[in-house]
């Protein structure tokens, strides 16, 4: 089930979201978290979930749907929004300071939800495969 969508059009949609989620999480962390307050998800969780994580998770969607459904408009968009959650949080990532033996021992403390998690998305995987099928 492919729809083959023009080059230019799918260009302009990905640069646009990209653009849009640059734009929406600049925003969002300045209007309601520059004063050092902790995100709702936070304080609940206990995680440090940046947009970064989110981004990921629109890559996983989107690079599932551009495989084994379609590629249109929907798809292109998610992944471009996803794309600019990851790069937004990049650089930013790279410079946070860390404590490194803190850093492995938590690398290490995740092995089993790391294996879950890959369970899960080749799960996804395959529910993708076989809806894209129909």
């Amino acid at each position: 089930m492919i729809n083959f969508m023009k080059s230019g059009k799918k260009l302009l949609i990905f640069i646009i979201s990209f653009i849009i989620a640059f734009i929406f999480w600049r925003l969002k962390v300045f209007l309601f978290y520059n004063n050092g307050e902790l995100p709702f998800l936070r304080e609940i969780t206990g995680l440090t979930i940046h947009h970064y994580h989110y981004g990921l998770i629109f890559v996983l969607i989107a690079a599932l749907l551009l495989i084994f459904y379609e590629v249109n408009g929907w798809s292109v968009g998610l992944m471009g929004f996803g794309l600019g959650s990851v790069f937004d949080s990049f650089v930013s990532r790279l410079f946070a300071g860390t404590n490194r033996i803190r850093e492995v021992v938590g690398y290490n403390d995740s092995f089993i939800f790391t294996l879950v998690l890959f369970a899960n998305i080749i799960l996804l995987s395959i529910v993708f495969y076989y809806l894209g099928r129909e």
